[in-house]
């Protein structure tokens, strides 16, 4: 029988942890925080490790939630080192169409990351999504936005009223949401209103 091993009391301890799951298809993620680096594990596996030496950019934005969830958007950060981003999000899915609000955690979570970060003079701080999580919130809105101008105008044409003013609210809403979610440029915070 193997005796479990003793860890030492030296032994570096985790800054803090955190849940993350983005759907229910994928893993259960834990996003823990060590005074060198951090790391992301699923299932008990390590699946992305980055050293606090060598993060370059923590990037902060707000992104549409998953379907079924209460809030309308989400927090999302990325810290990235060359080509490794761990990221997390201030909800959690726990089930088909069931999120988890973790805002609270999610903050303090924030708070300690830039924390660790705080003597780094070269990491970027940067607050917008990525181009290409910005194009998968814009183009199906936009394309909504014009389904619904093309219907309309072809139903009213045609004197369709109902259709026409179904079409109507499709633009509105598509044409609303794709406002909401345009490419915007990005810009850098301020890592010490976190501090």
């Amino acid at each position: 029988m193997a005796r479990p091993r003793k860890t030492s009391p030296n032994a570096p301890k985790p800054l803090d942890r955190l849940d993350d799951c983005r759907s229910v298809a994928s893993p259960s993620r834990q996003i823990t925080l060590w005074p060198d680096r951090l790391e992301e594990t699923a299932e008990g596996a390590l699946v992305r490790r980055i050293a606090i030496e060598a993060v370059e950019e923590v990037r902060l934005s707000v992104e549409p939630s998953g379907i079924g969830a209460k809030d309308p958007a989400q927090i999302i950060c990325r810290v990235s080192a060359g080509d490794r981003t761990i990221s997390f999000s201030s909800l959690r899915s726990t089930g088909i169409l069931k999120w988890e609000n973790q805002a609270d955690r999610f903050a303090l979570f924030l708070r300690e990351v830039h924390g660790a970060l705080k003597d780094r003079e070269d990491v970027a701080y940067v607050e917008g999504a990525p181009l290409a999580a910005k194009l998968k919130a814009f183009l199906p809105a936009l394309g909504v936005g014009i389904a619904g101008m093309v219907l309309a105008g072809w139903a009213f044409t045609a004197g369709q009223i109902v259709i026409g003013l179904i079409g109507l609210v499709l633009a509105v809403t598509g044409g609303y949401s794709a406002w909401i979610f345009r490419p915007l440029g990005e810009k850098p915070y301020d890592p010490a209103k976190f501090g």
